[in-house]
């Protein structure tokens, strides 16, 4: 017996060591000889953090290594981001991810890309890039060790391709494209309930503050669609802030440079920093997986960065069926014969579905396959796919620009989605530019905020614009410029229409802004870290004016005396934002949930139209919201806030007691960064990162964001993916921070070592010192022999 004990635990030992040998050799290479052919003499210095400092002797070589060590980090990420536009999700996951594949398909993305993908041959300059990338991702996907999540998935290994590439930039787009979630919820309300229960929804641009304004000083110089995106494996751009401040406004007398976007935690996180230097070309960039350019990038001459710019940029179109032929359709425009386009989804263990995609003049039809959505026939007008959409070249422009004017000339030449595009130089050029294809209907009654009737010839006919409508604002005289995913200021009177973002960010970024005549570097990093929203104290004010404070309890006098002292800090140890967000919550929940019914009310809850309207519907006490429908008697103001506000107590209480002072912000508020492998209980404890206590909150400059959900938690799903502040008067010392880290590997050292930092408002700094970035060990040399 003792003999079999002794066998077995010296067998269970060798199989140990070998799995954790195996663990091992699937590790990046961070040191050694790397063989690729084409390359000649190149080096990669990874410094501290994991970023590759790649000294090259031509840009091609460099794109090439930077494809190899990025597949190296990033491969996993790559494979899923390819396949969400195109469709290819269930082929891994299986059926659970089957609507989603569906819906994808039916956006008409295939089409476009073909087309993205000619027209990419005819720039040869940005087509040697491309493929120089391809070939280091293809290198190693046929050299290097194979993913642990390929292996447990069993994923065949397939060469990547410039349409793959496309695939990443159309999901982008997609995710930008607030149409999905708030147009079908407005037009439920507007046809279900009618316009009484518009008025008091945030929904047209006139309602917006503008911060945005537009400026130009040239200096002389040389809906049920939210179900589906809940099942995504990789997250969704959000929004984000940016700043740049001018000269006159910093002490350091040049130019400082701010930039947060906002995107769903994941890990392994969004973005992979690279360095590149050749003997004519320098840039530090942070890339999305798979795509050959920065999309925040800086180098010794400028730096850009973006947020959302929010426009409205997709359009939906009820389409009359034939009711005596199947085969065709009618618009305001004439009658139409459907043109069919057949696809093969493939399913894990199960056999291959073919779908049918209707395209009709106004576009897909996006609901003829899928489960849940509206019966009638719908079309969705995407500029996406309306018109050229060049991204490949429009950012090989934007980081290869010669000068403020050559930048602007790049991103002009982008349809979608739509960015707010801030800049900064050495020359002391400050701009913000609002890029992509914009266009006015000709009839002003037209609101695209609702799904439109395809019948109407009103309603179809539009006018694109030319780039120079497009809002920006270039060296303003007030001396910076700053993007909050606010609406921008007017051009010829004409406000453009989009799904913007309430006032909250804008306003404490231009307080922050003005709060002094010159900010320092720190400051500005402070600006970005800052956790206070003081819009959400004057909803605390119209909250408190409906209570019934005879009806209230002394502990709830209690809470109430915590929050209405409350200055609008989302700190650790702060209480109030726990008391506010739930009682915000129930008072949502109580009042729009009897109208829009339990799903479409979750669907709203965590919209941008929700955060918006939370702003405005407070205001109206005599609003139609406020009656629940569902009951004979009629609720008021008072009667809804009094209940919500007792039973958020209530809630709070039975969870976490009734000392108040274990309602800490930071026990409720949580980040967790997972993995899309999470779903299997041992793989989150080996891939997932968290839960870690997390300061801000809605709408605060640190934007974290969680969804409202029963419970006491608030878990954070999205926030700042990078925090950059770069520095003109010392380039070298300009400053990053990424949630997690380089890897997507979780035994690498770069796997979370960005963590701590992250969570406490530190930066690490963005090194392009040649004699500091030389002092690493970790030397990955590339030759052709």
């Amino acid at each position: 017996m003792n003999k079999f004990i002794l066998s077995f635990l010296c067998l269970l030992a060798f199989v140990m060591i070998a799995v954790y040998a195996y663990l091992l050799y699937l590790k990046p290479t961070y040191r050694g000889d790397i063989h690729l052919e084409g390359v000649d003499n190149a080096e990669v210095y990874f410094d501290n953090i994991g970023v590759p400092h790649i000294y090259a002797n031509t840009e091609k070589d460099a794109l090439t290594v930077l494809g190899y060590v990025h597949a190296q980090e990033r491969l996993w990420q790559m494979e899923l981001l390819r396949r969400i536009a195109s469709g290819r999700l269930s082929e891994i996951f299986g059926k659970d991810l089957y609507d989603v594949d569906v819906f994808f398909s039916s956006l008409g993305i295939d089409e476009t890309i073909h087309k993205q993908v000619e027209a990419l041959k005819n720039n040869q300059e940005v087509q040697e890039l491309v493929d120089a990338y391809l070939k280091g991702v293809n290198s190693y996907l046929d050299d290097g060790p194979t993913p642990i999540e390929f292996s447990l998935l069993g994923i065949e290994k397939e060469p990547y391709t410039s349409e793959d590439i496309y695939y990443v930039t159309a999901y982008m787009s997609f995710s930008f494209a607030s149409a999905f979630k708030t147009d079908p919820i407005l037009t439920l309300i507007k046809h279900k309930l009618g316009s009484d229960y518009l008025k008091d929804l945030a929904i047209d641009s006139k309602e917006n503050i503008v911060f945005q304004e537009n400026f130009d000083f040239r200096k002389k110089s040389i809906a049920s669609i939210n179900s589906l995106l809940d099942k995504l494996p990789f997250p969704q751009f959000i929004g984000s802030n940016g700043l740049v401040l001018a000269p006159k406004k910093t002490t350091t007398g040049k130019i400082l440079f701010e930039n947060d976007p906002h995107i769903g935690f994941a890990q392994p996180q969004v973005w992979y920093q690279a360095h590149i230097k050749t003997p004519t070309y320098e840039n530090y960039g942070f890339y999305l997986g798979l795509f050959p350019f920065p999309l925040l990038a800086h180098n010794r001459e400028y730096a850009f960065g973006l947020t959302m710019f929010q426009n409205d940029d997709i359009n939906f179109y009820k389409i009359q069926q034939n009711s005596q032929d199947s085969t065709q359709y009618t618009t305001g425009m004439g009658f139409y014969n459907y043109e069919y386009l057949q696809k093969e989804i493939k399913i894990k263990k199960e056999s291959p579905r073919k779908i049918i995609i209707k395209k009709t003049v106004l576009g897909t039809i996006v609901n003829s396959n899928a489960t849940g959505f509206d019966s009638v026939p719908t079309a969705i007008q995407w500029v996406y796919n309306e018109k050229p959409n060049q991204v490949l070249q429009t950012t090989y422009g934007m980081n290869h620009a010669k000068g403020m004017y050559d930048f602007e000339k790049a991103i002009a030449t982008l349809s979608a989605p739509g960015l707010n595009i801030l800049y900064g130089d050495a020359s002391d050029n400050i701009g913000m530019w609002s890029a992509g294809k914009l266009y006015k209907h000709l009839s002003p009654e037209v609101n695209t905020k609702f799904i439109l009737e395809g019948m109407e010839v009103s309603q179809i006919q539009k006018e694109w614009l030319p780039f120079v409508k497009n809002p920006k604002a270039i060296n303003p005289t007030k001396g910076y410029v700053f993007s909050s995913n606010v609406q921008p200021e007017a051009v010829d009177n004409y406000l453009y229409p989009g799904y913007y973002l309430s006032q909250d960010r804008a306003i404490e970024l231009k307080k922050a802004i003005e709060l002094k005549d010159k900010l320092s570097v720190d400051e500005v990093k402070n600006i970005a870290n800052s956790h206070t929203n003081t819009s959400a104290l004057k909803n605390v004010r119209e909250l408190t004016y409906g209570l019934d404070l005879e009806s209230l309890t002394p502990f709830e006098l209690k809470v109430l005396d915590r929050l209405v002292k409350w200055k609008g800090n989302h700190g650790l140890d702060n209480i109030a934002p726990t008391i506010y967000y739930k009682f915000v919550f129930r008072v949502l929940k109580n009042t729009f949930e009897d109208e829009l019914g339990v799903k479409d009310f979750k669907d709203f809850a965590n919209s941008n139209l929700s955060k918006r309207t939370q702003n405005k519907y407070l205001k109206n006490k005599e609003s139609v919201w406020w009656d629940n429908v569902n009951t004979q008697t009629r609720e008021t103001f008072k009667d809804v806030i009094t209940s919500s506000f007792k039973a958020a107590v209530s809630e709070l209480s039975t969870g976490m007691g009734r000392d108040l002072e274990a309602w800490k912000w930071g026990k409720v508020h949580t980040l967790t960064h997972e993995h899309a492998m999470a779903k299997i209980e041992i793989l989150k404890k080996i891939f997932n990162l968290g839960p870690y206590p997390s300061v801000g909150g809605y709408e605060t400059i640190n934007n974290l964001m969680f969804n409202y959900t029963e419970g006491n938690e608030f878990k954070v799903v999205a926030g700042p993916s990078t925090r950059r502040v770069i520095d003109f008067s010392a380039i070298e010392n300009s400053y990053a921070i990424t949630p997690t880290g380089q890897s997507g590997y979780f035994l690498s050292p770069f796997y979370s070592d960005q963590t701590q930092f992250f969570n406490t408002g530190k930066y690490h700094k963005m090194l392009m010192n040649e004699q500091e970035i030389k002092k690493s060990e970790n030397i990955l040399r590339f030759q052709s022999n």
